[in-house]
């Protein structure tokens, strides 16, 4: 199940970078979180968030440094972003909704109706998170010419140890 959800991550994102940002990207590591870990909710200058509901617990972040985030936002919007003011981070937030939905649609034929929240974009470094602990996580890193993003798929799935 493992490969399964991580090439649904690359799909969603390659199908919209392609399709609205007009951006090709290249999937590097994946990096799963041991089952021997709690959940910590990522570290970056810039994450939006976009949880999931229904038939399955957990979310998606998209989350990069500053000056990517800013690029990613510019590139949609087709606009040219300096800073993380309103706009921007609406076309950073929507960016990861977009990408969120790819993952949604795929994952609804397993699990049924999955909801979506809002984005909510953080940017900063002095702020924190909290989750759940027992989420499973899956984060796909990328590469791309404004520089190098993670979307991480954040669950809960019951017997999901049981399907690796």
């Amino acid at each position: 199940m493992k490969k399964e959800l991580t090439q649904m991550i690359i799909e969603s994102v390659h199908e919209v970078f392609l399709a609205f940002l007009f951006l090709e990207v290249k999937p590097g590591p994946a990096v799963v979180k041991p089952d021997d870990q709690l959940y910590k909710a990522p570290e970056s200058e810039t994450t939006s968030i976009v949880n999931f509901s229904g038939g399955l617990a957990g979310g998606v972040h998209l989350a990069a440094p500053l000056h990517v985030a800013l690029e990613l936002a510019s590139a949609l919007a087709d606009e040219k972003f300096e800073t993380m003011d309103r706009t921007a981070a609406d076309g950073y937030g929507e960016l990861a909704n977009i990408v969120a939905g790819g993952i949604q649609t795929k994952l609804s034929g397993k699990f049924g109706n999955i909801n979506l929240t809002p984005p909510t974009v953080i940017s900063g470094t002095d702020y924190k998170m909290q989750y759940k602990s027992n989420f499973d996580s899956i984060k796909q890193y990328f590469k791309s010419e404004v520089g190098i993003f993670y979307v991480e798929f954040f669950f809960f799935i019951e017997g999901y140890k049981s399907f690796k």
